[in-house]
């Protein structure tokens, strides 16, 4: 009585269309009069209100980025003779459609938890199917023959790149590693023992050879700021970065998978959209501290340096503190 189903088919005008169909009993919050029955009217009425509900609940991504929503239509229906409201969607990107990842958190948190959903997508005659629950939300779907091998891996090469640059957390985290580094050999030191663990847990991670619950890994994360924030605060001496900075880089490398695991990766360039993936992130790496060493080594000449990396440190073990709480979900 709770399940409900998808068919995506892409389309050759860089697009999705999406058919969706929800049981009756699932859009309670849409039945106005409260009889337990959907009328026309009362969808018709509220088309602005389901609308919203439908594109904040399934998303369809291509490259990290939001595909567009259109609502082409929706009518009552039966299947297997549960009766329902067939939506018909579409999605739009501005790219040649060569694979997407499907967010799906329809009813799970607010109507029913126990809804299921069952999904068949279709590109050509390349088919593949899954099952939305309460604990399994997300799925990506690569065409078999969408992409060649070098524009598979430069688009995870570019993936990586934006998610390292966009990964405030991991931004913030590698600046106050840095930020009390002497000299160039203590910056080498420093960035190669990050590059190493994370591309270690990363690798390993999105092998499925680790498996932890991403909520502790982002909360991890979070406290891995918060400490090294401290410790430049109240701590004279460093001796121990390089290794901190590997242990903590172990943390954010799975930090790193549990993204690229919201992306996907296509089954025919696996492993190798992987290592694509981790250069990326690796030379969006490079390409900061190659920005900002050098600054930092003239400002540690200057009077107040010391009072600047106490400052800065203090602003961001308060932004660790925050991500740490919101990500336990202590505050919303």
């Amino acid at each position: 009585m709770n399940n409900g189903y998808s068919e995506l088919t892409v389309t050759r005008e860089e697009g999705v269309q999406y058919d969706l169909f929800i049981p009756e009993l699932s859009l309670s919050r849409f039945d106005t009069n409260g009889d337990g029955s959907l009328s026309s009217q009362e969808l018709e009425g509220q088309t602005g209100q389901i609308m919203r509900y439908l594109q904040d609940g399934i998303r369809l991504q291509q490259n990290m980025e939001d595909m567009g929503f259109h609502l082409q239509s929706m009518n009552k229906n039966v299947k297997e003779s549960v009766p329902g409201v067939s939506f018909q969607l579409y999605y739009t990107s501005s790219q040649p459609i060569i694979g997407f990842t499907i967010q799906y958190n329809l009813l799970f948190d607010d109507s029913d938890p126990n809804h299921l959903n069952f999904a068949i997508m279709a590109d050509g005659n390349d088919l593949d199917q899954t099952v939305f629950d309460a604990s399994h939300r997300s799925y990506h779907f690569e065409s078999s023959h969408s992409a060649s091998l070098g524009t598979t891996l430069w688009r995870y090469f570019t993936l990586g790149i934006e998610h390292f640059a966009t990964g405030y957390d991991h931004l913030l985290f590698l600046l106050s590693l840095l930020v009390i580094a002497d000299s160039y050999k203590r910056i080498v030191q420093i960035v190669t023992a990050f590059t190493i663990a994370h591309s270690v847990t990363l690798l390993l991670t999105a092998l499925g050879y680790i498996n932890v619950n991403p909520v502790w890994v982002e909360a991890a994360i979070a406290l891995t700021i918060g400490y090294v924030a401290i410790e430049n605060i109240v701590s004279p001496k460093h001796s121990l970065r390089s290794l901190l900075t590997f242990l903590f880089g172990l943390v954010h490398g799975m930090g790193f998978a549990g993204a690229l695991g919201e992306i996907g990766l296509p089954a025919n360039y696996f492993v190798s959209s992987l290592v694509a993936f981790n250069a990326g992130v690796e030379a969006a790496q490079l390409i900061l501290v190659i920005t900002i060493m050098p600054m930092i080594l003239w400002l540690r000449n200057k009077a107040g340096y010391k009072s600047i990396v106490v400052g800065g440190s203090a602003v961001i073990g308060v932004q660790a503190l925050w991500w740490l709480l919101e990500r336990t979900g202590v505050i919303g």
